[in-house]
Parts: structure tokens; C-alpha cells; sequence
């Protein structure tokens, strides 16, 4: 499920095969982090920091990290994306009857308004697939891997206009 509405924020569901533990620990590893979204370092407990590299630093607290259930980030400056700065990413982590995990993730502050919104929505749809893939078959498309999609076409983009 997408937002469509002009003001909602970005939402999204994955199904995983895998526990809820296991999704937690996704989230909160910068590993595990670093092989399904981006390069990481930091501690992705409660109260601590990560930051990513996306080609410029984003630095993310960790507002809550209650195993298995929930992870919370608040985006505390963000470079190249600078619209992500003061956003906040919930995952929210719950057993299925059918023994499967469904993973609710909301990117609060990112909105059709951004001038982001459009890359944004379309790299958390690669990157929470990755997740799922991670998870539930370790693999992985982090950014800047082989499997990245999104960093190829960007390398691309960037080629074409120095040339």
C-alpha cells in the first residue's frame, strides 16, 4: 500500500516468511542494514545513532528499538536529501496467523509535496524489497551493489550529463 493522497505520508506493507525477530534484528544491526539499504555505522539500538552514506551523510537517532515489535528513526541531517531532515521512519513488526510477519513502514514528513518524493518512493520500493530479501533469503540490493537499480541509473544520469 502506497499513499496517494497529496498530504499522506509514504507508507508501505511487506510480508516476510521469517519471525518478527528476525525483521527486528534487520533494522536494528548496521550489518545487516548496511547489506539491504546502504553503508552503515553506528549502533541501531534505542538511543543510539547510524549513519548512512548515500554518496553524503545521513544521520539517523534511534528513538525506539522495542524488539519485536517496533523501530523508530527521527532523520537528524541528511546530505544529499535534505527534505529527510526533521522526518520521522516507523517500522511497525507483527505476527501473521499464518506464521509469516507483516512489516508496516511509514516515512512520516515524506510527502508528495518534496521535490524527493518521486525518487524517494521509488528507492524505499527497491530498498523494502531488499529488506524482504534479506530476511528471508539473505540476500540483499543495498545501494551501490550490483542489484541496485536505483544507483546504477543515477551513475547513468550523472555520466550522461558530465559528457
Amino acid at each position: 500500500m502506497t499513499a496517494t493522497t497529496d498530504t499522506a505520508d509514504y507508507q508501505a506493507a511487506k510480508t516476510f516468511e521469517s519471525a518478527p525477530g528476525a525483521v527486528f534484528d534487520a533494522l536494528t544491526s548496521a550489518d545487516a542494514i548496511t547489506t539491504w539499504w546502504t553503508p552503515v555505522t553506528g549502533s541501531g539500538a534505542a538511543g543510539g545513532e547510524i549513519t548512512l552514506d548515500f554518496g553524503g551523510q545521513t544521520r539517523i537517532r534511534v528513538d525506539k528499538a522495542d524488539r519485536p515489535a517496533r523501530v523508530c528513526w527521527t532523520v537528524l541531517v541528511s546530505e544529499p536529501l535534505s527534505d529527510w531532515a526533521g522526518t520521522t521512519i516507523t517500522f511497525d513488526i507483527a505476527p501473521a496467523a499464518d506464521g509469516s510477519t507483516v512489516l508496516h513502514f511509514t516515512h512520516h514528513g515524506l510527502t508528495p509535496q518534496l521535490e524527493c518524493f518521486s525518487m524517494c518512493r521509488a528507492s524505499w520500493t527497491q530498498y523494502l524489497a531488499g529488506l524482504v530479501d534479506y530476511v528471508d533469503r539473505d540476500g540483499g540490493n543495498a545501494y551501490g551493489s550490483a542489484a541496485d537499480q536505483r544507483a546504477a541509473a543515477s551513475r547513468e544520469h550523472q555520466a550522461d550529463a558530465a559528457g
